[in-house]
């Protein structure tokens, strides 16, 4: 689950527009990887800081996330600093690049990531299926072995956005979701149901460490 972003700024939930900007700026001063190099999380946290700022710094987003958190914001299209690829690109769109009493880096840094959700059926899930992956070459075709889990994730090393400065590109990471068919058929109940009375506990074994998306196909057909 994200980090709550009025902690992640230090402040109380009726803090002042003045209030989130002047811790807004302190942990900018705290976090910047130029300043604090010496913690290799440094970068990731400066830019949870900077998504946390933008959001409760617009009333109307911090209205929305108020009253319905992350997945309201999410629902509401609001944009976040997640397309932002550097540090220096939340500087230059907050701050114009400077006013910290330092100078931003200008060496190489490592693009960011995309995900790419991948929708499957369940029975593609079960029997495994070939499926068309965007790519800077072109659409790849990936195999998805049978079995294959829902919220299994995998990377195309190098194809996410470019690095700056000639840092190396970030990755595409493919995430799989796997759809349970609704609505069946008298046709397809049954085959269902023939299926579950052949299932074996060998066939539900999870690899993710908890209850098996198999189980679950099981409870639905069943």
């Amino acid at each position: 689950m994200p980090a709550d972003y009025y902690e992640t700024l230090g402040v109380d939930r009726d803090a002042s527009e003045t209030d989130v900007k002047r811790a807004f700026r302190q942990l900018a001063r705290e976090l910047h990887p130029d300043v604090n190099n010496h913690d290799p999380e440094a970068e990731e946290k400066f830019k949870a800081a900077a998504e946390a700022y933008e959001v409760l710094s617009d009333p109307e987003r911090r209205r929305t996330y108020d009253a319905y958190g992350h997945d309201g914001l999410r629902s509401g299209g609001f944009a976040s600093t997640g397309g932002f690829t550097s540090v220096e690109d939340i500087f230059q769109a907050f701050f114009g690049g400077g006013g910290f009493g330092f100078e931003m880096r200008r060496g190489p840094m490592r693009g960011q990531d995309l995900i790419h959700t991948v929708e499957i059926s369940a029975v593609e899930a079960m029997l495994g299926v070939s499926i068309a992956i965007p790519s800077h070459e072109g659409k790849r075709e990936i195999e998805l072995p049978p079995g294959i889990q829902h919220g299994t994730r995998f990377a195309l090393r190098g194809h996410g956005l470019p690095g700056s400065a000639g840092g190396p590109p970030g990755d595409l990471v493919i995430s799989i979701a796997v759809i349970v068919p609704t609505d069946l058929s008298e046709a397809q109940r049954e085959l269902a149901e023939k299926l579950n009375e052949s299932i074996e506990p060998h066939n539900l074994g999870s690899q993710q460490g908890d209850e098996g998306f198999f189980s679950r196909v099981r409870r639905a057909f069943g």
